[in-house]
């Protein structure tokens, strides 16, 4: 199910062709076992994303209950931007029992298998993935305030996805503080006025956009001297797709290159590990071919070079890989086990899988694994190179390579400044104020010894007056004293 219009990566054009060459491919692997056939429902009338979702069920139904002879083996392979979340598809398939294999990967969905016991996703990410990913970065470099700023003015929905999971994953983190801000357009003002907010709360922001609005953000970070290593950005590439995601790079030809080589210093880059460079010509996914097939079946131009290679990967995977998982379970279990999308979707889990493109694994919740590096700016090249690899199975991070931060600077840059985030913090003694200064402990020691002086003082004369006191003589004339007291005149 899919849309013709090819407003994304996502739609048929792009996806059909990668998904009937597979279909070509297990039909010879698998001749004389399995007939397979793919049927596309779609309606020319539906352009975009949503408007898939707001029909989808309307679109599966007659599919869906289309009368089937004992022999038929049905699953639900969405190459596109069917969400199973959004658009309940994950309930139907539940519903009926059917396998159901997409290329999106939505964590909500899919690690809880009471609501997904038949959802397997190829994927070319993980959400789980970056989600763990990014809490590894921030935990193990002791960053403990972050500040997440997310460009709604893109229109890749992979960003509003990958954010959203990070902001669940960091505010999980005992004593983590993560602060939101989203930027409606990306101009230098909005940069400006969030740049200065975040100076007031942390040392480290999470970017979440397209790639030239991020390099506009380093410039105004640098005009407002906040690329000086302090500061660390870090942003993501999911894949190299410049018209979905730009171009990230320094070197756009205008004024501006110079100041964002610079600041680029300062950029750090999350990328999964995966296919997503170049294929070799000729081969199962051969790009000439995809062109050619685009043109005749969908009358569409998809240039090689505009090709989103991991947009095309994983709908030929979804199909390679279920065409082996149902052959295993008819030789081990028999024919009856093939409408079981229960076991099928079973059979996926926490396995390995070989495929035109290498090995692929599905962990334990049925999602692909990918790897994933942490890159930095290579001053000498010119460009990002990785110098921090995760282990997505195990978890596990490698160093790749030693690395050194922008401005002969310590890595990694404080959780925060010495002086506070606001520069009045008591620990500082780099300032010029007297009250925050080295000269503090004078100015206490001081006050105390004024403050001791004083009430000793005061004691001293409070005591030496009272003392005195007791010993006052009065001098009394005797004609004032009672007669019965007077002396008299003889002595008696």
């Amino acid at each position: 199910m899919g849309h013709i219009y090819p407003d994304n990566s996502g739609c048929l054009p792009y996806t059909g062709p990668a998904q009937d060459i597979a279909l070509e491919m297990i039909q010879r692997k698998y001749q004389g076992v399995f007939n397979f056939s793919v049927e596309y429902l779609f309606d020319r009338k539906i352009r975009s994303c949503n408007e898939l979702g707001d029909n989808a069920v309307n679109l599966l139904a007659p599919w869906l209950f289309k009368p089937q002879n004992d022999k038929t083996v049905r699953a639900l392979v969405f190459p596109s931007c069917t969400d199973p979340e959004t658009f309940s598809l994950n309930q139907l398939a539940s519903e009926h029992n059917l396998l159901m294999i997409t290329s999106i990967n939505n964590q909500n969905v899919i690690r809880e298998k009471k609501l997904s016991p038949t959802f397997i996703s190829v994927s070319h990410y993980s959400d789980g993935g970056y989600f763990d990913f990014y809490r590894t970065i921030v935990m193990a470099f002791k960053w403990l305030s972050v500040f997440v700023l997310i460009d709604d003015s893109t229109v890749s929905q992979h960003y509003f996805i990958v954010s959203r999971i990070v902001v669940q994953g960091l505010s999980a983190i005992p004593n983590q503080t993560v602060t939101v801000r989203h930027i409606q357009k990306p101009l230098s003002i909005q940069f400006q006025k969030a740049l200065r907010e975040f100076q007031s709360v942390s040392r480290v922001l999470l970017f979440f956009g397209r790639a030239e609005h991020a390099r506009s953000l380093l410039i105004n970070a640098l005009s407002l001297n906040m690329t000086d290593g302090e500061y660390v950005y870090i942003t993501t590439e999911n894949f190299v797709y410049p018209l979905f995601y730009g171009t990230l790079d320094w070197r756009y030809g205008d004024e501006n290159d110079k100041i964002a080589r610079d600041a680029f210093e300062s950029l750090l880059v999350i990328r999964p590990v995966d296919f997503n460079e170049t294929l070799p010509p000729g081969g199962a996914m051969d790009p000439a071919e995809l062109s050619r097939r685009a043109l005749s079946n969908y009358n569409f131009s998809l240039p090689l070079t505009e090709q989103p290679l991991p947009n095309l990967i994983a709908p030929y995977l979804s199909m390679e890989m279920f065409a082996q998982v149902l052959n295993e379970s008819f030789v081990k279990y028999g024919s009856s086990s093939l409408n079981d999308g229960r076991h099928l979707a079973g059979m996926f889990i926490n396995k390995t899988f070989d495929t035109f493109v290498g090995k692929i694994v599905i962990d334990g919740f049925g999602q692909r694994t990918v790897d994933f590096t942490l890159s930095g700016f290579d001053a000498t090249n010119r460009t990002f190179s990785p110098f921090l690899f995760m282990n997505a199975k195990t978890g596990e991070t490698q160093v790749l390579r030693n690395f050194s931060w922008t401005k002969g600077k310590t890595w990694p840059p404080r959780n925060k400044p010495k002086c506070g985030f606001s520069g009045d913090s008591w620990d500082c003694r780099t300032t010029t104020n007297p009250m925050l200064s080295g000269s503090l402990p004078a100015i206490i020691i001081t006050t105390l010894l004024a403050l001791f002086a004083f009430f000793y003082c005061y004691r001293s004369h409070y005591l030496s007056d009272k003392a005195s006191s007791n010993h006052i003589l009065w001098r009394l004339d005797e004609v004032l004293l009672l007669p019965a007291y007077r002396r008299d005149s003889r002595g008696d």
